[in-house]
């Protein structure tokens, strides 16, 4: 379990009002449910400023009087949660949902290459897009794409995109009008 020792918070652990008394558990944990178990390792619990690793079962706080926010963040997924001091007591569980970010495309490729998708998001299929105009869009936790590039001065490609939500650069290899076809 992940201990967060954050400001507005009183440090993980138990109380009780004597020595004889059972410790009274306190607090409230955090946990992070959408997100792939691949992408754990590249995405932080923010809390008041400071990140903590994910792992094991949650983020366990404890709050003394400010709500606070639980952010998700990292390269692929984002995701938000707001917690008052009432609702993180008794040691209750609040679930911080995992959402996709949409996919940006860098590509390396000629000046002036259109492209148009054969399938994936309708803005992506309804127009041709300069590469440098390519908006945002949804993958869900990753797709790939079948695609059609053209330029003037190169033969049209065909490729097929494999994508994940955030930053992605794809590299297309266009070959140039009347230059000799490369064996695969």
């Amino acid at each position: 379990m992940l201990s967060g020792m954050v400001t507005g918070a009183v440090p993980e652990g138990t109380t009780g009002a004597a020595e004889h008394e059972p410790p009274v558990v306190d607090g409230c944990t955090v946990t992070v449910i959408g997100l792939p178990v691949p992408a754990r390792a590249h995405h932080e619990l923010e809390v008041a400023g400071a990140r903590t690793r994910l792992s094991g079962d949650g983020l366990h706080l404890q709050l003394e009087h400010l709500e606070i926010a639980v952010r998700l963040v990292g390269p692929r997924y984002h995701g938000e949660l707001s917690l008052h001091p009432r609702a993180c007591t008794g040691g209750s569980t609040h679930v911080l949902k995992a959402h996709p970010k949409p996919a940006r495309v860098r590509f390396e490729a000629p000046r002036s290459v259109a492209m148009r998708c054969e399938d994936g998001p309708d803005a992506l299929r309804d127009r041709w897009w300069l590469l440098t105009d390519v908006p945002p869009f949804d993958v869900g936790h990753g797709a790939t794409l079948r695609c059609e590039f053209k330029s003037p001065g190169y033969v049209p490609l065909h490729q097929r995109l494999p994508l994940l939500p955030g930053e992605n650069t794809v590299a297309l290899e266009m070959r140039r009008l009347g230059a000799p076809a490369l064996l695969p």
